[in-house]
C-alpha cells in the first residue's frame, strides 16, 4: 500500500495550518516554489490522499446542531446499512467499530424537528437495526481541524502560521452570517467542495459576477461562520489506528481534563455530551498497543477522568460527508447537506475543482 512521503505530509501540515493560504506564501515560508506545491497538492488531491474542505460551524446562529448516534444491528448487516447510511445527507460521518453499537455515526440538523424525527423515527426503522443511542453534542471543546499530522519543525510552522490567515476576504461581515442562506449557500457548498476556491473559481462555478462573489466571499470568511481543514487519508499517516473513548467526568472537572487532553498526543477531538458519559475523545495513535497505552493514561493520569468504554474503529466510511475508500482516501463523492442548496452534482471528484 502507498504510503505518504515526508514531503506529503509537511505539505499537509502546512494546509492544516493555513488551509487557504496561497502557493506563494506558502512556498516562501517552506523555503520551495510554488510550482512544487501545486503539483504536488494537485497528485495528492486527485488520488484523494488529501483535501482541504470548509464547513459550517455547528451550534452558529443558524441554529445548526449535531449529534452522534450508536446503532446496533443483526449481525451480517452492518456494513450494508453503513452503506446505506452514507447516501443520506443529514450523516455526514460513519465510522464501524467492534462492538455491539457497532456504527457511529454523526449527524447534523438545521431545523428544531431535524434531530429528533432523525434520530427517534429514520435510524429505528431501518431494517436490521436495534437499537439506537443518541447523544447531542453540546460543545467541540476539541476540534478535528486543529489537528495536525506533524510533518514541519517548529521553524516551519511557525513560518507558515505567520501568513495572514483567509488572505481574499473582499470585505468584512458587518452582522452574524448564516452560511445556508442566499446569497451565501452556494458559496458555502463551492467552499465543502473545496475549501482552496478562490473568488474567481466560485464565480465560474455559480455564474455570478466576479466583483460580487468576492464581495460575498469576503463577507462569509469574514464572519467567521466557516471553518477549514485540510483532510488526509488515515490509512496512509503513521496513524493507522482511530480509537474512540466514551468517559465520565464530573461536571467541575471538565475544563481542566480538556486542558490536559489538547496537549495529550494522539487526541484528534473531544466532544462534550449532555448527560452522565460527557465527553468523547477521539485518537489517532501508530498501533493497538499505543491505544491501550492511551486508554491508562487516560484513566491514570486524567483523574478524575473515567473511562466508560473504548472501541477501535475498523471502518471509516465517510468523512464530513466524503466518502472514503478502505484506506481512507476521498473517492470524489461527496454527499452534500442540506442537498436542497446543492448547485453541482453529487460525484464530482476533487481533482477536477480548481484552486
Amino acid at each position: 500500500m502507498a504510503t505518504l512521503d515526508e514531503d506529503d505530509i509537511s505539505l499537509i501540515h502546512a494546509l492544516q495550518i493555513r488551509p487557504r493560504a496561497s502557493w506563494t506564501d506558502l512556498a516562501a515560508a517552506l523555503g520551495t516554489s510554488p510550482t512544487t506545491l501545486s503539483r504536488r497538492w494537485e497528485r495528492l488531491r486527485a488520488d484523494g490522499s488529501a483535501w482541504v474542505m470548509g464547513h459550517p460551524r455547528p451550534r452558529g446562529i443558524d441554529g445548526t446542531n449535531l449529534a452522534i448516534a450508536e446503532i446496533s444491528c443483526v449481525g451480517g448487516r452492518s456494513g450494508a446499512l453503513a452503506q446505506e447510511l452514507a447516501a443520506w445527507p443529514t450523516i455526514i460521518t460513519i465510522e464501524e467499530a467492534a462492538r455491539d453499537y457497532g456504527l457511529i455515526v454523526t449527524a447534523v440538523g438545521l431545523d428544531a424537528g431535524d434531530m429528533p424525527k432523525l434520530l427517534l423515527d429514520d435510524l429505528s426503522a431501518l431494517p436490521g437495526v436495534l437499537g439506537v443511542r443518541a447523544h447531542h453534542v453540546a460543545r467541540l471543546h476539541v476540534d478535528a481541524s486543529n489537528w495536525r499530522i506533524g510533518g514541519l519543525d517548529h521553524d516551519h510552522a511557525r513560518a507558515v502560521a505567520r501568513i495572514p490567515d483567509q488572505r481574499d476576504t473582499g470585505g468584512a461581515a458587518s452582522a452574524p452570517i448564516n452560511p445556508w442562506t442566499e446569497p451565501y449557500a452556494a458559496l458555502t457548498q463551492a467552499l465543502i467542495r473545496n475549501g482552496r476556491s478562490t473568488a474567481a473559481d466560485i464565480a465560474r462555478q455559480t455564474g455570478r459576477p466576479l466583483s460580487t462573489t468576492r464581495r460575498q466571499l469576503g463577507q462569509l470568511l469574514a464572519s467567521d461562520a466557516l471553518t477549514f481543514r485540510c483532510e488526509v487519508a488515515q490509512g496512509l499517516t503513521p496513524l493507522p489506528i482511530v480509537v474512540q473513548t466514551w468517559c465520565r467526568v464530573p461536571v467541575g472537572d471538565v475544563a481542566g481534563c480538556v486542558t490536559r487532553l489538547r496537549a495529550t498526543p494522539g487526541v484528534r477531538q473531544v466532544v462534550g455530551l449532555p448527560g452522565p458519559t460527557n465527553l468523547l475523545i477521539s485518537t489517532w495513535t501508530r498501533s493497538v498497543e499505543s491505544a491501550m497505552l492511551l486508554h491508562e493514561h487516560l484513566q491514570r493520569d486524567l483523574a478524575p477522568l473515567e473511562v466508560v468504554e473504548s472501541a477501535i474503529v475498523l471502518r471509516q466510511i465517510k468523512r464530513l460527508g466524503w466518502r472514503l475508500d478502505d484506506v481512507g482516501r476521498s473517492t470524489g463523492t461527496l454527499v452534500p447537506y442540506p442537498a436542497s442548496t446543492d448547485r453541482t452534482s453529487h460525484g464530482e471528484e476533487p481533482s477536477r475543482l480548481q484552486g
